[in-house]
């Protein structure tokens, strides 16, 4: 018998971690390993699982791209030592939900890498599947983009494209839900029953008492604002999104035109910000292997010994 998976994907600061939070209290596991609530960011917790972020960072780092990276390509990439992310990512299955029945996993940036880890899924014959896409408008995820890292409108609107657009045409030929994120917060009952509908277990809702999402959790509500043709491309993937049958010609006008503004940027940009990245990617790892190394560690209490003694004059 397969292990059901929930595999939820979407754009940062798109209401993940409010879903995955209704997920866990609905019995559905979310990992050994998860990152503690942080004030003022999410605190109630991001159920996301430490070794599955540790992991993506390691291979968007292998594609010299990352998180925020908004000309991250969202179509067709291949990644360097696949072999070797293969067999972690698989490792960290076993290791994690092997014997879960319903488990669930939870790190944005999952969305970016979705080719990969549907082969993963797919290759595992234990494993069956499900995918969540959560949906909130770009304009109140850029409104939370610029509260936290101070993003600018065009760059988090980006983002917003790469990860919705990746997320919906990577997983639409395997069993999915869109939610929204305003039907989350007015009515999470109906996700609950949803979700349930979507992995045929019949959750006991009333016994749950679904106290984890709450109107609260809303602290943008951003309008729309059409200056720009990315902003209208935005708008109109989140409407078509939101339709209860989505017009995929339309969307895939919209998605066409979006590939085309993206690839107008100027590849001398694009160069240079591809060389920030790996020189980035360079410098971590040097401080990484050294920081690991055995003189930094024989060299520590020493260290620490001259601290004190410099911290008594």
């Amino acid at each position: 018998m397969q292990n059901k998976a929930l595999i939820v994907i979407g754009m940062h600061r798109s209401g993940t971690s409010a879903l995955s939070g209704l997920l866990d209290e609905l019995g559905i596991f979310m990992g050994k390993t998860l990152f503690a609530a942080q004030k003022g960011v999410n605190e109630k917790g991001f159920f996301e699982n430490a070794e599955l972020v540790a992991l993506n960072d390691l291979m968007l780092d292998e594609l010299a791209s990352s998180w925020d990276n908004p000309i991250a390509d969202i179509c067709d990439y291949s990644i360097g030592k696949e072999s070797f992310f293969i067999e972690k990512a698989h490792s960290l299955l076993k290791n994690d939900y092997d014997n879960q029945a319903f488990w669930g996993m939870k790190d944005p940036r999952t969305t970016l890498l979705l080719p990969f880890w549907k082969k993963v899924l797919e290759e595992n014959e234990r494993v069956l599947p499900h995918y969540i896409l959560m949906l909130r408008s770009p304009f109140e995820v850029f409104g939370s983009l610029k509260k936290r890292d101070d993003f600018s409108l065009e760059k988090s609107l980006m983002l917003w494209m790469n990860y919705t657009l990746s997320g919906y045409y990577h997983s639409m030929h395997a069993p999915r839900l869109i939610v929204h994120y305003n039907q989350l917060l007015s009515s999470p009952e109906t996700v609950a029953k949803n979700i349930a509908a979507l992995i045929d277990k019949p959750f006991d809702i009333a016994a749950s008492q679904l106290s984890f999402v709450d109107k609260k959790m809303r602290n943008q509500r951003t309008e729309p604002t059409l200056e720009t043709p990315l902003a209208v491309m935005a708008q109109s993937v989140y409407e078509q999104l939101s339709k209860e049958k989505v017009d995929e010609a339309e969307l895939n006008k919209i998605r066409n035109d979006y590939l085309s503004y993206q690839s107008s940027l100027s590849n001398v940009l694009k160069e240079h910000l591809l060389a920030v990245k790996k020189e980035e990617v360079f410098y971590r790892k040097l401080f990484v292997d050294a920081y690991n190394s055995f003189w930094w560690k024989c060299s520590w209490p020493i260290k620490k010994i001259e601290e004190l003694i410099r911290g008594k004059k």
